[in-house]
C-alpha cells in the first residue's frame, strides 16, 4: 500500500486532502502536535504521530513514506509557518527526498513587502525552490468555504456577502474539494516540475457576478458588500483568536491591493496537465448551502 505523509491533516484543507487519499486506498501518516489530534485521526484510520516538528522527530516517519504532501498551515504565526516549513523540508531531504508536493494555501508575493505575514509565504516559496528543487508548489487563491463558514450567517440572514476584496477584482475561487483533486493528481503525475503553480477553480468571478450567481442558487437577492480589514479582523477573531486574525487582516491588506492580480490565475493549463475536471461554482454552492 502506498504511504503518504500528510502535514496539517487536521486542518480544513488537510482533512479534505485526507478524505481524497483514503478513498484511493492510501495509508496516511500524519505529524501532529497533540495527543488529542492523534485520537481524532485514529478514528479516521490515519496513522498520526506526535512531533515537535524538529528534524529529528520527522525523519524516522518520513523514511516510511513513498510520497509527501507538505501543506503549510496558515492559521499560525508567520514565524512558526517558516519554522515548520524549513524543518520539514530539511527532514524530507534527510529521509531520501520522497516525491513531495508543497501546498501554500494562499497567493504568494513576488517581492518582499513591509508585512511579516505576506513575507512568510515568499520565504517558504524560496526555501522550497532551494531545498526541494524538483517539488511543485501549489499556490491557492481564495477558498469558497469562506462563504459557507465564516460568512454563512450574513449571507443567509442578511443577504450580504461581506468581502474586503474590491468587487471589480475577479477571483478564481476554489473549494477544499478542488484542492484535494489538485493534490491527488499532482502526486500521481510526472507532468509538474519544481516551480510555483497557481491553482483555483474553473473561472474568475467578480463581486457582482458572485452575488448574482450565489443568489440564484439560494433563490434570494444578495449584495456583495465591502468591509474594512478591521471588520474582517473582528469577524475572524472568534474563529481563530485575535493574534492570528490580525495576521490574516494584514495579509488581506496586501492581497486586496498589490496582490489583487494574483487572485485570478488562468488555471486551464494546469488542469489539463493534471487531467482533472472541477465542479462548477453552482454545483459547489448547492452542495455547501442546500444539502443538509
Amino acid at each position: 500500500m502506498e504511504k503518504i505523509v500528510l502535514f496539517n491533516a487536521t486542518g480544513c484543507q488537510g482533512s479534505s486532502i485526507a478524505n481524497r487519499l483514503l478513498v484511493n486506498k492510501v495509508q496516511i501518516i500524519a505529524p501532529v502536535r497533540s495527543e488529542k489530534n492523534i485520537q481524532l485521526l485514529k478514528g479516521r484510520n490515519i496513522d498520526a504521530f506526535l512531533t515537535d516538528f524538529s528534524i529529528r522527530s520527522l525523519v524516522p516517519e518520513l523514511h516510511k513514506a513513498n510520497k509527501v504532501v507538505l501543506q503549510i498551515p496558515a492559521a499560525v504565526k508567520p514565524s512558526l509557518m517558516i519554522e515548520i516549513a524549513e524543518n520539514a523540508m530539511d527532514a524530507i531531504v534527510q529521509a531520501g527526498y520522497p516525491k513531495t508536493i508543497v501546498v501554500i494555501s494562499s497567493t504568494i508575493p513576488t517581492k518582499l513587502t513591509n508585512k511579516e505575514s505576506v513575507n512568510a509565504r515568499l520565504r517558504i516559496k524560496e526555501m522550497s525552490l532551494e531545498k526541494l528543487p524538483d517539488s511543485p508548489i501549489l499556490s491557492a487563491t481564495e477558498y469558497l468555504e469562506n462563504f459557507s463558514t465564516a460568512y454563512r450567517e450574513p449571507i443567509l440572514k442578511q443577504g450580504v456577502i461581506p468581502q474586503t476584496i474590491p468587487s471589480i477584482h475577479a477571483v478564481n475561487y476554489l473549494s477544499w474539494n478542488d484542492l484535494s483533486l489538485y493534490v491527488h493528481a499532482a502526486l500521481n503525475t510526472t507532468n509538474l516540475t519544481g516551480k510555483v503553480y497557481p491553482i483555483g477553480g474553473n473561472e474568475g468571478i467578480n463581486g457582482k457576478e458572485l452575488a448574482e450567481r450565489l443568489g440564484k442558487v439560494l433563490k434570494k437577492e444578495l449584495i456583495y458588500s465591502a468591509v474594512s480589514h478591521k471588520q474582517l479582523e473582528g469577524i475572524l477573531t472568534p474563529i481563530m483568536g485575535s493574534e492570528i486574525a490580525q495576521d490574516y487582516a494584514e495579509f488581506y491588506i496586501w492581497q486586496d491591493t498589490e496582490g489583487a492580480a494574483l487572485l485570478n490565475p488562468d488555471t486551464d493549463k494546469i488542469r489539463k496537465l493534471l487531467n482533472i475536471e472541477l465542479p462548477s461554482f453552482e454545483a459547489w454552492a448547492a452542495g455547501a448551502f442546500l444539502t443538509n
